[in-house]
């Protein structure tokens, strides 16, 4: 199936590249259907925890917002848009670029917010998770990964793949505590959003978790949704789901960094037929973070998970908050990097990493104003 096919330089791969060019050649020149879920947990507000706002504070606003900006194209639950300290705009502005740029149908899952966004969504009845220092981080995760997987099943029901991402705030360090609790992590590998990722911080914070939910690591490889229910978010229950729902009817992408390496994880050892079906769609930033290790989370995980990234560059862009990309600050985020791949798969690897670039900046301008 595979013979001939030719990955477009503006893609590479990492991991098994033969079930990533098999994968892909199923899907090349057809369109999917992009998924972000929204939700919060308290986590976030921990301060020095997440960057993904301007204050500790301010990060329960951005995944509802960056929800917001995905289908309204502004935000109504907040000013502005997201943003990192210092004015970098949210990943979800290259997510959108690539949404127009393919036509793909997008849609918004609430997994449990506290601040609500102000659009229709998909509600699975979840809550907002609780700081993981309380080791009783989300409330029934069972219930929240079986309607994950009702929804997985619902998209691939008519779409040739479903493209599932998330934008939830702290989301690395609960997905560290999910993957330690696990065991296909035993050290801090997980990326954060700012240049200077706070491990130091999110080690303590996350060891201390586990010793208050009375978890040693590894003790959840077989019960991953008690790892969820003690350490993780709400999010990671429900994508989970999604995941097992639609892979087996359709291939997955599963957009986003070391925060879906966790969803993965949960997927994975929930139902291991998922391996052969799903890829990790995400950006160069990301797997070059010299901060995180995403390829050793996820050798972890499966070695016949592969990593297919975009080769996004915004080092020639006019615009520094855009630049702040190529100097270590966020790198993924709202499907950033799965929208950008599955945008070149459903051009047949016609659109380059350049368009998608030409695309940013008209929103970007057009976001903030700018003539």
């Amino acid at each position: 199936m595979t013979d001939g096919f030719e990955i477009p330089p503006s893609l590479s791969v990492k991991g098994n590249e033969t079930i990533a060019k098999e994968i892909l050649s199923r899907i090349w020149g057809k369109k999917g259907v992009f998924t972000c879920t929204v939700g919060n947990t308290l986590t976030s507000t921990i301060p020095g925890v997440s960057d993904a706002g301007d204050t500790p504070e301010l990060t329960l606003f951005t995944g509802p917002a960056d929800a917001e900006l995905l289908v309204l194209g502004k935000t109504v639950c907040m000013k502005g848009i997201p943003i990192n300290p210092g004015g970098i705009p949210t990943p979800g502005t290259l997510t959108i670029a690539a949404l127009n740029l393919s036509g793909m149908p997008r849609h918004i899952i609430n997994a449990g917010c506290k601040v609500v966004p102000n659009i229709p969504f998909y509600d699975v009845g979840g809550t907002y998770g609780e700081s993981i220092t309380t080791g009783k981080a989300v409330k029934d995760p069972e219930l929240l990964f079986e309607r994950g997987k009702v929804l997985g099943e619902l998209f691939a029901k008519d779409n040739n793949y479903l493209i599932v991402s998330e934008s939830i705030a702290g989301g690395t360090t609960t997905a560290m505590a999910t993957m330690m609790a696990m065991g296909v992590m035993r050290e801090n590998l997980v990326s954060s959003s700012s240049p200077k990722n706070p491990k130091e911080l999110k080690t303590k914070l996350v060891n201390s978790a586990l010793e208050t939910a009375g978890i040693k690591i590894g003790d959840c490889a077989k019960d991953p949704l008690r790892a969820v229910g003690c350490v993780g978010d709400p999010m990671i229950a429900v994508n989970a789901g999604m995941i097992v729902g639609a892979a087996k009817h359709v291939p997955v992408i599963v957009g986003g960094g070391t925060q879906m390496a966790a969803v993965i994880a949960v997927a994975v050892a929930m139902d291991e037929s998922v391996v052969g079906n799903i890829f990790q769609g995400t950006t160069r930033w990301l797997v070059n973070d010299p901060n995180s290790d995403i390829e050793k989370i996820m050798a972890g995980i499966h070695k016949d998970v592969p990593i297919v990234y975009v080769n996004m560059d915004y080092s020639k862009s006019p615009y520094e908050g855009l630049q702040a990309y190529e100097w270590g600050y966020i790198k993924e985020g709202v499907g950033c990097g799965g929208s950008s791949v599955a945008a070149i798969i459903a051009s047949a690897g016609k659109l380059t990493c350049e368009d998608i670039l030409d695309e940013v900046h008209r929103l970007y301008r057009q976001i903030l104003g700018i003539e």
